[in-house]
């Protein structure tokens, strides 16, 4: 089947700009082609072009969401019989809407020859407050079925706009992947990663995959008898055998966030992970930018912290495993706000 990528974007949002990072640091070994739906001129550089065996093809006559899904069909079948690529990628007109653009894709002429693979929605966080009240219908549908939305211009806006912007997008769709962090900052192959992929499960499953320190083997279950071992069936130290799943045992509280810390004031937070005010913490695991547009990897268990210097990533993201976990407690103390 073909990978079929649809990136839009509102107007002027920055679609194209992302399109030609793609292509330029990740996807030009690949065999593309790209349709473009948007009233006026190819926006991506010829000169790329050259450099490579994609193939544009202009949708210009209407709206691939209305007037051109007959034509859109056959356009796509030509395209695979013709080039037979790898990927496709869709950029569809700015005030296009993206279930529309899905439900082209997903008829039952095409669903058997396409993979719907990555559903991008760019977003300008210095435009989001006056398009949102005017453009509703069509901005809104734009966020609402998007697997990743990347916030554009963050690097103009302060931390409590983005973390306004973010907040508003999360009661619309509150399971997509949020990028804030500036396009320039970020690797393609980033991108590309986190929009294939629910980032937010794995970093969980990284976490539950860790084996985890000993302080866990000596944990209780309910009925008082202490385990040797948690993952599986459990005998408990007096003879009693017991059946657990790890999501019996364990909670999982995370969050994104596009705040900068201090690098000291990082470590401090991280050490009152040790508090039972915030329950029996077992495991934590966090990307963050601090100072400097530096980033920073934390791993925890009990009363033991290492971070490392890691590249810049999407946005940060901060993961915490333990039971009778105080959540409100956490966020408070990574001021979260989102």
């Amino acid at each position: 089947m073909t990978k079929i990528d649809i990136i839009s974007g509102f107007l002027g949002s920055g679609k194209t700009t992302l399109i030609k990072k793609l292509l330029k640091e990740k996807l030009l070994k690949e065999k593309i082609v790209i349709i473009e739906n948007e009233f006026g001129e190819i926006g991506i550089d010829g000169s790329l072009l050259k450099k490579s065996g994609i193939e544009i093809k202009e949708l210009n006559s209407g709206c691939i969401c209305c007037t051109l899904v007959g034509d859109f069909e056959r356009s796509i079948r030509e395209i695979i019989h013709k080039f037979k690529p790898e990927r496709i990628i869709i950029e569809p007109s700015g005030v296009g809407k993206l279930s529309e653009v899905l439900k082209a894709c997903e008829t039952p002429e095409l669903k058997d020859i396409l993979h719907i693979n990555m559903l991008i929605t760019v977003v300008d966080v210095s435009k989001y407050e006056i398009y949102l009240p005017n453009f509703g219908e069509f901005f809104e549908n734009q966020i609402k079925y998007a697997r990743t939305i990347i916030l554009s211009r963050t690097q103009k806006a302060s931390h409590e706009k983005i973390d306004k912007v973010v907040s508003s997008i999360r009661k619309l769709n509150d399971k997509a992947n949020i990028v804030t962090t500036p396009l320039e900052s970020l690797k393609a192959e980033q991108i590309v990663a986190v929009s294939e992929q629910d980032t937010a499960v794995s970093l969980e499953k990284q976490i539950k995959n860790v084996v985890l320190d000993k302080r866990l083997h000596s944990d209780c279950c309910e009925c008082g008898h202490v385990h040797k071992e948690i993952h599986h069936h459990a005998n408990c130290r007096c003879g009693h055998e017991h059946h657990h799943s790890a999501d019996e045992i364990f909670e999982v509280w995370g969050m994104e966030t596009s705040k900068i810390f201090n690098e000291e004031e990082l470590k401090s937070i991280i050490t009152m992970l040790d508090n039972d005010d915030f329950g029996f913490v077992l495991r934590g695991k966090g990307f963050l930018q601090v100072d400097n547009g530096a980033w920073v990897q934390f791993d925890y268990v009990p009363e033991e912290i290492n971070m490392s210097k890691v590249d810049p990533d999407y946005t940060g993201r901060i993961c915490i495993i333990g039971r009778n976990l105080n959540k409100n407690g956490l966020k408070k103390l990574f001021h979260a706000t989102v």
